[in-house]
């Protein structure tokens, strides 16, 4: 299972995915459905959900806002 970060802007999806690789924390940019995108920039990180709770720490360590966090449904 995996879940999606939804985040404010395509930037920070790149700076958070780049924050992550560094700590060897695989994310994939997806583009959301236009059901979740008005919610965000309509792209987020999926990442397996083994690594979430790390992942966010770290996101919101390097002060980037998640906007919600969503299962993936694929």
């Amino acid at each position: 299972m995996s879940y999606i970060i939804i985040l404010t802007s395509i930037t920070y999806v790149n700076k958070a995915q780049y924050i992550l690789a560094q700590n060897n924390i695989k994310s994939y940019i997806i583009k959301l459905r236009a059901t979740v995108e008005r919610r965000g920039c309509g792209y987020g990180l999926e990442i397996n959900e083994n690594y979430l709770h790390t992942a966010v720490s770290i996101i919101e360590n390097n002060r980037i806002k998640i906007v919600e966090i969503t299962k993936n449904d694929n």
